[in-house]
């Protein structure tokens, strides 16, 4: 019987191997090689073939170089041409959403305002003009857009501008080669006296190490990394059960979206029983319950769920149902029959795992109680001795 199941099952798997086409990888996921088995009247070889990326339609190309030209076209209208020029660093756009498109910017007189929108140091007063360039780039296609605006130098506030007045004013009342740099009493009117500041250094490390003694600065993220280990250990000693039950509500006859239901169905009526406590894989049925009452589809729901475990065996587990809805109930047992053995194995493989460490941690404490042991016998022999 079970050579009988083997060979149909190794049938089965050859007819659907046989192809005519090779799936591309969309545009800039890259090429990739497939390993092909191929007949001819002289018996059969193995070859390589080179998949290349999708690539667009030159009318695809177009529309998306237009859409992100009017884009860039849109940002400049709100961000600098309804504006009094450019006064402060600026953030040019690196990309637009579901657009292929490349931006590389630059401007034409980069030590006023550079291709990073970076102002520069030696801007007149008055303002420059200055062209700002973006070159959109899908491959080999091309299309330049551009704009002029007026630069002006970065707004100071009055700390900075009454610095920056002084620091002129004392170079120009200062001897270059004298032993100190005057300050001048006056500027623009106003008289002004000075004050040296002392160095607040020591109050800062003493008041950085109290708080750091009274543990203010808690190491959150290795709390945040150890509870994230804790769920995924967690959802692992789940998955096999998980497995287990859907199996069963197959064979009973029910359908996967009620084989899943009435999985999130039990675990809240034994939480709200207080016969367990929070599985975070089984809260996750029960968000994906939630969701397809709401109207998502089944087959979203499904891949949001394996999204939302984020570990390998749930996303298997969702991948396999999102199959189901095309191939039927006959065909998700024995995919779901053949996973449940391997996560089997792989609970027994953790288990084994997990004694070996916990050998490891009870060492320590083992060699601790034998010194106090070989304390106790020893020091009253030495005592007697001496």
């Amino acid at each position: 019987m079970g050579n009988t199941l083997g060979l149909g099952m190794y049938i089965q798997e050859s007819r659907s191997s046989y192809t005519q086409s090779l799936p591309r990888k969309g545009f800039g996921e890259g090429t990739y090689e497939e390993t092909l088995k191929v007949y001819t009247e002289k018996g059969s070889d193995e070859i390589q073939i080179t998949v290349a990326e999708q690539k667009y339609s030159q009318e695809q190309i177009e529309d998306s170089l237009a859409e992100a030209y009017t884009f860039l076209s849109q940002w400049f209208q709100k961000n600098i041409s309804g504006s009094d020029g450019i006064r402060k660093n600026l953030i040019f756009p690196s990309e637009l959403s579901d657009n292929p498109a490349q931006f590389f910017w630059s401007t034409d007189a980069p030590d006023l305002l550079s291709w990073d929108g970076e102002l520069g140091e030696e801007i007149p007063e008055e303002g420059s003009l200055v062209t700002l360039r973006c070159v959109l780039s899908i491959g080999e296609n091309e299309l330049v857009w551009s704009e002029t605006a007026t630069v002006f130098p970065p707004s100071l506030s009055h700390s900075d501008l009454l610095g920056k007045n002084i620091q002129q004013k004392a170079e120009e009342i200062s001897d270059q080669t004298g032993n100190d740099l005057l300050l001048p009493s006056e500027v623009q009117g106003t008289k002004l006296t000075y004050q040296r500041m002392k160095s607040r250094d020591s109050w800062m490390i003493c008041i950085l190490s109290l708080l750091l003694g009274l543990g203010i600065f808690p190491l959150a993220k290795e709390k945040e990394k150890q509870a994230q280990a804790k769920r995924f250990r967690q959802m692992q000693r789940d998955y096999p059960d998980i497995i287990q039950k859907l199996i069963l509500f197959l064979k009973a006859g029910l359908s996967i979206q009620k084989s899943v239901e009435k999985l999130a169905a039990d675990y809240l009526n034994r939480k709200n029983l207080a016969l367990t406590g929070t599985r975070y894989a089984y809260e996750e049925l029960v968000k994906t319950c939630h969701e397809m009452e709401k109207g998502i589809y089944e087959k979203d729901a499904y891949e949001r769920f394996g999204k939302r475990c984020g570990l390998a065996e749930y996303k298997i587990l969702s991948v396999l149902l999102v199959q189901n809805l095309r191939k039927g109930n006959q065909s998700i047992l024995e995919l779901l029959e053949r996973e449940a053995v391997s996560a089997g194995e792989e609970r027994l493989r953790r288990a084994k795992i997990q004694g070996e460490e916990a050998a490891t941690k009870l060492l320590l404490p083992m060699i601790l109680q034998l010194l106090v042991v070989l304390i106790i016998l020893m020091v009253p022999a030495f005592i007697n001795f001496f």
